[in-house]
């Protein structure tokens, strides 16, 4: 008896069809592929995001050391991406400040020495030749300018930040928005920081009337300026700044006095 013929389901030659298919494709992208030499498959690249996520160093393990007048402060966190950098020759200033030897600024020797307030209060600025103030009386707001007060700006929330890890940091810090002609509101207001050492800022060194016995009497002021100092110092720096003026005659040897309160 012979057999009957053996018949294919439906789903066996459908099977059998999507093979055939399948390996026709790649027979025919390989040949492609050799017809095409040069041709190579392009990896994927992450987006930018993706790529600034992955260079982007963790903030917890961010760390920062910064030299200062009470030595080597260190940051961690947001506050090490905080800090800024600062070169003092872009507003006139000198690199480093020398003690007891006269350093020129703005044209204007000056030199940095113990302070006749005493020890205790430590370094003076003193004039190394006269400064003339046309009429006393009329001078406010209007003196010969002796220099800038130097420093990079911070915004107060990122000064309220750096504060909470080094606390001293305040001791040279200059609310640039609290004096005449600023129009920033108190929560805008920005603080410079002087500290000598990290920003050449001669400014920084000079005492406060304030307590003195015998009493002081000012002889310069911060003021605030908008925009760059004044000619021929300081005229690739575009920001605005706080500048000291002189408010009477200076004579050689004269140490300098301003009116600021402390905090």
């Amino acid at each position: 008896m012979t057999p009957p013929p053996y018949v294919l389901s439906q789903g066996v030659l459908a099977a059998i069809g999507n093979a055939l298919s399948h390996a026709f494709a790649v027979g025919i992208g390989a040949s492609h592929e050799a017809s095409n030499p040069h041709h190579e498959a392009r990896p994927c690249l992450p987006s930018v995001r993706e790529r600034s996520k992955a260079q982007r160093p963790s903030e917890g393990h961010a760390r920062t050391i910064v030299e200062g007048r009470w030595g080597m402060c260190e940051f961690t966190g947001k506050c090490a991406n905080i800090i800024q950098s600062w070169n003092p020759a872009i507003l006139g200033l000198v690199d480093s400040l020398p003690y007891d030897e006269e350093v020129v600024v703005w044209g204007r020797r000056w030199i940095v020495k113990t302070s006749t307030l005493g020890e205790r209060h430590g370094y003076g600025v003193y004039a190394c030749e006269d400064i003339i103030v046309e009429d006393s009386t009329s001078c406010r707001r209007g003196g010969p300018p002796l220099f800038p007060y130097g420093g990079p700006i911070y915004k107060r929330r990122h000064w309220n930040m750096i504060l909470k890890q080094h606390p001293e940091w305040k001791t040279f810090a200059l609310e640039m928005d609290t004096f005449a002609g600023s129009s920033r509101r108190h929560s805008d207001v920005r603080v410079i920081d002087g500290d000598p050492i990290r920003s050449g800022n001669i400014d920084g060194f000079i005492n406060s009337t304030v307590g003195t016995r015998p009493k002081r009497r000012a002889n310069c002021e911060w003021v605030f300026v908008e925009g760059p100092p004044p000619a021929p110092y300081g005229q690739t720096y575009h920001e605005d700044h706080c500048l000291v003026l002189a408010t009477r005659k200076i004579r050689s040897r004269d140490e300098l006095f301003t009116h600021y309160e402390w905090n």
